[in-house]
């Protein structure tokens, strides 16, 4: 019997090669482009997988709250909290800290600025299984340290790195002890070099290490099985309070909080994280849309399996007739389903696996093996959905038909149950015009974006990044380097800032307010350090007041605010702050100036208040030199720059961007995330071309006499277009009434992380209509015509 249902199923699959080929063509689309987003999701929210009891490790964070409300959160944390909480709560089971140390690692000719690199606690390599595949994995010792296989590839070739040594900042020489595998890209810490935490205690002295007000360490802790993290933070409560008494004299709360790792990539967005990270929302919504696309796939099929059930109404009629039980039939129908879901699933994979490449370029997402056990599961439950849930409705449905009437010619009696493939019809069109609307407002908003002043000139500046290898000599060589740079041919002005626009603001302070307030009052700011050629060679706008100048003696102790630091700092006005005093961790500071706002960032991102020092010689490690390049050959002028640069600062590799191209960088993922959901969008639009043609080949099938009836008392070609084409019309306009509430919402709410926003206006879902309108035309209109254009007798002849 089983043989005589797999016979029957190929011979109407052959019977109507059209049919045949458009379910097929449906449901591989489908079937490839859930798969490739699933995958996408999958890669995104395997963060720390890899990590060996990742559920019980979490990230200690730093708070600091003021009376008013205002919070500043960090990702790293205080230095001294990882030692006073060691040993001393049950629930913990290990303690682990990371600093970052940003700086020149050299081995003979071979220099370069390593960004990956940091000061390790000896507990975090248990934590994080750091394990070395050459040499040891402890760093119990000063001065030694951990590599990565790349690194040891990039500095010593095919030699075994082992007990050689790397010098670190052009001073410190480091043994190395062994080399670790590259970590995967999944992972919120990316590293390649780890030092001695040792040295870092050397490097920075007691007085950091037992600041509660300093941030910058990342500090990391295993519990227990069983414990409680909540509990665990309450506890943390009593021992800040402790440690800091001068809490309650400010007014201000300091928190402890733990952050499961495995949540960092995709839900934090806190002050001094380790890189950029991902998004919940977006993952949310993609993984929406592969659901949806699958289940238009789905819903494609079930139209066209309906819309052929005339054609097939005989062969039931006669089934039955000769003693097939209605189960036979079902399962006839399922096997039938079953064998196009399995070609669409084999064309499927290869396609995916052809797209692969591509979209993996599209989403920068690395490559990776895609056919693991999960996916593999995946493709098994879209497999057997799909033959229950696509194949399902047209089993019952045909299985439905009485054969006395269908004998009779009166197949097409189950007019009531057109509804439902209205409805699904209906939810295609609606699933199309949210792809193909989120789309264009993804775009609308970026270019809305771009054409917002950002308050400054990003046009020919080149950002110059500092030495980190330094001479006795360095700030007498950073105050000539300038002078000479800014008197080279082709190059404008130069300034020297510790953070150009472009880049969040790592230096941060609180303990600051208003002269004569209390200590209530303290609030958070960022803090920029610039001489006084930063406005000029950015071209702001000059400042209401004066700008700093080496003509005052005393500068050092002047300040300028931009807009925004002056209304945080309780100022009515811009003006009233000018001329005002400031108490910056106990010392008075004179406002001598006021910038207007300009974004630091992307558009995207809310003013922050910030306070500008005067620093003509940066400060640290944190050093800049921006320069206006003029235009002409800007190659050249880039070449006779790094020229100068290594005159003035050997041993250090010439590092530069240019201010327009990073700006550019900041709108990169929103402009992926638009790619890919234009490109879901096309195939949501051509999987609803294939339900389309479902149903109007049905339509088409059942109003044969009812067209022939309309040519023969004389209806005009403009009115059997319309009495065929406006069920169709009435279904997307339904779609668009409830799509266009929907799509409102929910890009006021993608709109809501954005603090530069678009206005969302009617002209914003015209094109939807209209692609919809166009798309459901051409796709119609072959049934259509061909239903018009026949002649009413061959449609009335039985009659």
């Amino acid at each position: 019997m089983f043989v005589h249902y797999l016979r029957t199923a190929f011979r109407n699959l052959k019977k109507s090669p059209l049919f045949s080929s458009i379910h097929i063509a449906g449901l591989t689309i489908g079937i490839a482009a859930c798969v490739l987003i699933l995958n996408y999701v999958r890669f995104e929210t395997s963060y720390e997988d890899f990590i060996p009891d990742n559920k019980r490790i979490y990230r200690l964070r730093y708070e600091r709250i003021s009376e008013d409300g205002s919070a500043a959160q960090f990702a790293s944390c205080a230095p001294p909290a990882a030692d006073r909480i060691r040993g001393n709560y049950p629930e913990i089971e290990a303690v682990g800290r990371l600093f970052q140390y940003q700086t020149v690692v050299s081995r003979d000719v071979n220099q370069f600025m390593e960004e990956r690199m940091f000061f390790a606690d000896p507990e975090f390599l248990n934590i994080f299984n750091i394990q070395t595949i050459d040499g040891v994995n402890t760093l119990d010792e000063p001065n030694r340290a951990l590599i990565s296989q790349s690194i040891a590839r990039k500095y010593f070739g095919d030699e075994n790195p082992v007990g050689q040594t790397l010098k670190v900042a052009g001073k410190t020489a480091y043994q190395i002890a062994g080399v670790f595998q590259d970590r995967p890209q999944n992972t919120h810490l990316k590293m390649d070099i780890l030092l001695s935490f040792a040295n870092l205690l050397d490097l920075y002295g007691p007085d950091y290490q037992e600041s509660w007000g300093e941030t910058g360490m990342y500090t990391y802790v295993r519990l227990k099985e069983g414990s409680n993290p909540a509990a665990l933070e309450k506890q943390f409560v009593d021992l800040v309070n402790r440690e800091c008494p001068w809490l309650e004299e400010y007014k201000m709360i300091m928190l402890l909080p733990l952050q499961p790792i495995r949540d960092i990539h995709l839900n934090s967005r806190f002050m001094q994280e380790y890189e950029v990270n991902g998004s919940a929302e977006t993952v949310d919504i993609l993984r929406i849309v592969a659901v949806f696309i699958l289940i238009m796939a789905w819903v494609n099929y079930i139209n066209l399996s309906t819309a052929r059930a005339l054609t097939r109404a005989r062969e039931i009629g006669i089934r039955k007739v000769t003693g097939a039980f209605r189960s036979q039939i079902i399962l006839q129908f399922l096997l039938e389903t079953a064998i196009i879901m399995g070609m669409a699933l084999i064309l499927a994979v290869g396609l995916t696996e052809i797209c692969l490449p591509g979209f993996n370029h599209l989403t920068a997402m690395p490559h990776h093996t895609i056919w693991s056990p999960p996916m593999l599961g995946v493709l098994a439950v879209i497999l057997l959905f799909g033959i229950l849930i696509a194949g399902g409705y047209p089993a019952l449905m045909l299985s439905s038909f009485r054969p006395i009437k269908v004998l009779r010619g009166k197949a097409g009696s189950i007019p009531k149950k057109i509804d439902l493939r209205k409805i699904m019809v209906v939810f295609q069109f609606i699933m199309a015009i949210l792809m193909i609307t989120g789309t264009i407002a993804v775009y609308q908003q970026i270019q809305f974006m771009r054409s917002r002043s950002l308050g400054f000139q990003t046009d020919h500046e080149i950002i110059v990044k500092g030495p980190r290898v330094r001479q006795d000599d360095f700030n007498e060589r950073v105050m000539t380097f300038k002078k000479e740079f800014a008197a080279m041919p082709g190059i404008g002005s130069v300034a020297i800032v510790t953070e150009a626009p472009g880049r969040p603001v790592y230096w941060d302070a609180g303990g600051i307010r208003r002269a004569g307030e209390d200590l209530s009052a303290d609030k958070n700011y960022k803090i920029v350090g610039i001489d006084e050629d930063f406005v000029k060679t950015l071209q702001l706008d000059p400042p209401l007041g004066r700008n700093f100048s080496p003509d005052f003696g005393t500068e050092a102790s002047n300040l300028i605010l931009n807009e925004e630091a002056a209304r945080f700092m309780g100022f009515s006005s811009p003006e009233a702050a000018l001329h005002q005093q400031v108490d910056y961790w106990g010392e008075l500071y004179t406002v001598v100036g006021i910038l207007k706002n300009y974004h630091q960032q992307s558009p995207k991102i809310p003013f922050e208040p910030h306070i500008y020092r005067y620093m003509p010689k940066g400060r640290g490690r944190l050093l800049q030199f921006v320069a206006h390049v003029q235009s002409g050959d800007v190659r050249q002028s880039v070449r006779e720059i790094e020229a100068k640069y290594k005159q003035f600062f050997p041993g250090n590799p010439f590092e530069f961007y240019f201010l327009d191209d990073y700006f550019n960088q900041q709108y990169r993922g929103d402009e992926q995330f638009g790619k890919v959901i234009g490109l879901f969008a096309m195939l949501a639009l051509f999987i609803t071309s294939l339900g389309i043609l479902g149903l109007s080949a049905f339509m088409a099938a059942q109003r044969i006499k009812e067209i022939g009836i309309r040519k023969a008392l004389g209806a005009d070609m403009g009115q059997l277009i319309s009495a065929m084409a406006g069920g169709f019309a009435r279904l997307a306009g339904i779609a668009f009434l409830i799509a266009v509430p929907l799509i409102y919402l929910g890009i006021r709410h993608w709109l809501d992380g954005f603090a530069e926003q678009m206005p969302v206006t009617v002209w914003l879902f015209v094109p939807s209509l209209v692609i919809i309108g166009f798309v459901t035309a051409a796709t119609m209109s072959a049934h259509v015509l061909k239903s018009i254009l026949r002649n009413p007798v061959e449609a009335l002849r039985y009659e």
